[in-house]
């Protein structure tokens, strides 16, 4: 096998990785959306503030401060825990937390004491009691110090929720790639095979690979111009929600129950707007996807189930290609680009070595 051989084969090879790559991309969105898996997580990080045991949840404790007044407004849709909140900030998630003590009141936040009074009728042994009987002995009387006090504290547990979050994602990507590699037998040594032995195939694929190495970058590879607008409009629906839920409890006097307020009202139902159509445009991706995989079938490619049989050297070839597909698309889109930017330089030796000899 020559060398410009050998790098239409790897070009093959990482166009394929580079478009299931994608497909599971955004299967993993898909999902995420559709089971409202932030907001899953943003649950069990409740439950965790909430539970007197380290290593126990409180789930039955998150579900209420999720469904009190002062959280449940904030909630995206879902196939389970529909209209959970995925995102929210450190003062009504206090407020939802006090609110299901004993002896809270709606006017119970206008002073540090008052907050300090129901802290101390959590569960004795809570994260959630000590760190606001912690925070409220220091701000003393201030409650706008309590207040940045909080946020600072808030922002520390965010992180940690992301950063749980991001492995969870991570081992659901290994899992999703494994999927999508089986159902559509992606398998690395067969196409190896294919790809060494029919010119005519090889042409073909390496075609597509150097076309999609010659777009700028995934973005424009995939046409995604229209749902990264989409996606900027709904960051800022959702800025705008935090704006007007901000304004709302920054009151005074304060205001006791901000899911009531007419601006944050309006604000939720933007952003939720905003969200289909974000929605709507990542399903024009998504067809973009399928498109590029369909493009991979009609050069040729035996992608598919069809008169194959499993076997050991199958199982290699799968496995290989769940790890190549795992290691996700802008690896991908680089090595396609990386590998056509090396074949073009081979092609133009060889052009001119053939040249001379003539």
């Amino acid at each position: 096998m020559d060398i410009l051989v050998s790098l239409d084969v790897l070009l093959g090879l990482s166009v394929v990785y580079l478009v299931f790559s994608l497909a599971v991309t955004s299967l993993n969105e898909f999902i995420a959306a559709v089971l409202s898996s932030r907001a899953k997580w943003l649950r069990r990080g409740i439950g965790s503030l909430l539970s007197e045991k380290p290593d126990s949840l409180d789930d039955v404790g998150a579900g209420k401060v999720l469904a009190s007044p002062f959280v449940t407004y904030l909630g995206t849709s879902g196939i389970s825990n529909t209209f959970q909140a995925s995102y929210i900030a450190a003062w009504p998630l206090m407020q939802g937390v006090l609110s299901s003590v004993s002896g809270f009141k709606e006017d119970a936040f206008a002073k540090v004491s008052d907050i300090r009074a129901l802290a101390g009728e959590l569960p004795a042994n809570s994260p959630i009691r000590k760190i606001l009987i912690d925070i409220c002995s220091r701000a003393g009387d201030d409650l706008v110090k309590f207040r940045e006090m909080l946020d600072a504290w808030f922002k520390t547990f965010e992180e940690q929720l992301t950063a749980w979050y991001r492995q969870k994602t991570q081992y659901v990507l290994v899992v999703l790639s494994g999927i999508v590699v089986g159902s559509m037998n992606v398998d690395t040594v067969a196409l190896i095979h294919q790809l060494s032995i029919d010119p005519a195939v090889r042409k073909a694929v390496s075609e597509q690979a150097v076309t999609a190495a010659k777009t700028k970058d995934l973005a424009e590879y995939l046409d995604v111009k229209a749902r990264d607008q989409a996606r900027s409009a709904w960051n800022s629906a959702v800025e705008e929600r935090k704006k007007a839920e901000d304004a709302c409890r920054l009151q005074t006097p304060i205001v006791p129950d901000c899911a009531k307020s007419d601006s944050l009202i309006k604000a939720s139902q933007a952003e939720r707007v905003a969200e289909e159509r974000l929605l709507e445009e990542q399903g024009k991706v998504d067809q973009v996807i399928i498109n590029r995989a369909d493009a991979l079938r009609v050069s040729g490619l035996k992608l598919g189930w069809e008169g194959d049989q499993f076997s050991w050297q199958k199982l290699v070839g799968l496995l290989l290609s769940v790890f190549a597909v795992s290691l996700g698309a802008p690896f991908w889109f680089g090595a396609l680009k990386s590998l056509a930017s090396i074949r073009s330089v081979g092609a133009n030796v060889l052009e001119r070595e053939a040249a001379k000899k003539a």
